[in-house]
């Protein structure tokens, strides 16, 4: 709730209560018990109308909402020499006064010689604050108790808000709480809904005075996409529902699948007194659909060419459902065609909590070199076999041969030119990922005249796949050259890559200028002969 009504708390607001004349009195309780302290003049409240919610108490304080249209009834329980002073858009209507009480002040005090009670009513002359304040005497008021009405038109109650009126994606942790919502920010990850399970909104709704909207409020809510909305917890009746606000702090919107096992994109529009108010969107996750092995996105080492004599390999592992949402807390097992002598076991695996990483999926390898064909497979909610697509890994050593090459032969200055390195085992398949370009005592070499590295190659780079890749600007100077690869580590042959470096466009020298003006004067002679040899044999 904001700060300027911190201390309302909203209740219903009878119909009656806002009816021309609002001539009905509601009985409401004392806000406090006896003080004790005889001496200590009180000031309790009896009946209202046109009241908005209920009084918050604390101390000596009571509060709430009044429409101009209605009024107080209070009980002055005095003390010899005690008043009553009123200020803001109110005034004293007499009910009864006690012996000796005396109305004074323009009708806004009551002053008591005696210690009679006196009865009377508080009633507004227009919108604002009104404060009654019981005090023991004219020199005692820190004692006092204290009736503070928000008096408002009553054409603004029920007007929706949308500055004081929020609904926010939650979890059942925040929904059991049932706390007023004071922003439109969703809890995060709340808006993803497991299979079976079931979203939240929680709202607020408040009018234009920030004071909740009345029991006489009709809230909406539609969702899209095959989901099922309902202000009722695991009661799921169709794309739309209705009721009516309960007039607290606090209620709730509940969105699920309407057909179970269906993966659902579904935005909820909410909708009050027929009118849209916001949207929210969720994601509604639905059964196993799909499961897919890959290069790992998430191995720490090793890759899917695992060295066969030290390192285990990964796979990268994503089980999704019929919209290709990623899929969290799913168990698969690997089958059992996919280990062999190479590739001899892999560590159990579930789902990780990542909405966007695959999953990692370890194996382990023998000392043959070899590869293997995975499959992993499970069991969905709907009882049928979803299995993945069929993924080679290897179990191969490190790099012990290497080729090299360039993406061009020629190029322009400013290009960026690709260099490729592939590295293979002592059996000629894809080296280790583990394997280096180079180390201390054998470090890479990678050099060409007018390449520029964009990342310069280091010692530690491995390779991926058995390949290595690096970039290069090309400079301005052009001319045929060669790039030497050397990586002494994997070969003891360097490899010579030739290339050219030309401009797009051929300069022209002042020698072809020469030529080519020589040749035009000559072309012209023969024209001119041509013509003078046809002159003389006409004559």
């Amino acid at each position: 709730m904001s700060n300027k009504t911190i201390k309302q708390r909203i209740a219903l607001v009878a119909a009656s209560a806002l009816t021309a004349g609002l001539m009905s009195f509601t009985s409401m309780p004392s806000a406090f018990a006896a003080d004790g302290d005889m001496a200590m003049a009180t000031l309790d409240y009896t009946t209202t109308v046109g009241t908005i919610g209920s009084a918050v108490t604390t101390d000596n304080a009571q509060t709430w909402s009044l429409v101009t249209t209605g009024k107080v009834r209070v009980t002055f329980d005095a003390v010899a020499g005690g008043y009553v002073q009123l200020s803001g858009p109110c005034y004293i209507s007499i009910s009864s006064l006690g012996t000796n009480n005396t109305l004074t002040v323009g009708n806004t005090r009551v002053t008591t010689p005696g210690t009679n009670n006196s009865v009377f009513d508080i009633v507004p002359t227009g919108a604002g604050t009104c404060i009654a304040k019981a005090y023991d005497s004219s020199t005692a008021v820190s004692t006092s108790d204290k009736i503070t009405l928000t008096i408002v038109a009553a054409s603004t109650v029920g007007s929706l808000s949308a500055a004081d009126s929020f609904a926010q994606i939650q979890t059942s942790t925040e929904v059991s709480t049932g706390a007023e919502v004071t922003n439109n920010s969703d809890v995060s990850g709340a808006s993803r809904v497991a299979n079976g399970g079931q979203g939240y909104v929680g709202f607020t709704l408040h009018d234009v005075n920030d004071i909740a909207m009345p029991a006489s409020t009709v809230v909406g809510c539609s969702v899209t996409g095959g989901a099922v909305c309902s202000f009722t917890s695991q009661s799921f009746f169709g794309a739309a529902a209705s009721t009516t606000y309960d007039g607290d702090e606090y209620d709730t919107i509940f969105i699920a699948q309407g057909v179970a096992n269906a993966a659902i994109d579904s935005v909820m529009t909410i909708t009050v007194n027929g009118a849209v108010w916001l949207t929210k969107s969720f994601t509604l996750l639905g059964d196993v659909a799909k499961i897919t092995l890959s290069g790992t996105e998430t191995a720490t080492g090793g890759g899917i060419y695992a060295d066969a004599s030290a390192d285990d390999g990964h796979i990268g592992l994503k089980i999704t459902d019929a919209l290709g949402r990623l899929l969290t807390s799913q168990t698969a097992s690997v089958s059992a065609s996919s280990y062999n002598n190479s590739v001899t076991g892999f560590e159990a695996f579930t789902t990780g909590s990542s909405t966007s990483l695959a999953t990692d999926i370890g194996y382990t390898c023998s000392s043959t070199e070899g590869s293997a064909d995975v499959t992993v497979s499970l069991k969905n909610a709907a009882l049928a076999t979803i299995t993945s697509n069929t993924f080679k890994v290897w179990c191969t050593e490190a790099a012990d041969s290497f080729t090299a090459s360039l993406d061009k032969a020629t190029y322009v200055p400013g290009d960026i030119a690709t260099l490729t390195i592939t590295a293979k085992s002592p059996k000629g398949n894809p080296a280790a990922d583990s394997s280096t370009v180079g180390s201390t005592a054998k470090p890479v070499s990678i050099v060409g005249s007018n390449l520029t590295a964009v990342t310069a190659p280091t010692n530690a780079n491995t390779f991926t796949n058995g390949v290595k890749k690096y970039t290069f600007i090309v400079g301005s100077t052009e001319g045929a050259y060669q790039l030497a690869v050397d990586l002494p580590v994997i070969s003891s042959t360097a490899v010579a890559i030739p290339y050219t470096i030309k401009a797009s466009t051929a300069t022209v020298s002042n020698a072809d200028v020469l030529k080519s003006i020589v040749s035009l004067i000559a072309s012209i002679n023969k024209q001119i002969q041509a013509l003078q040899k046809l002159i003389l044999a006409r004559r």
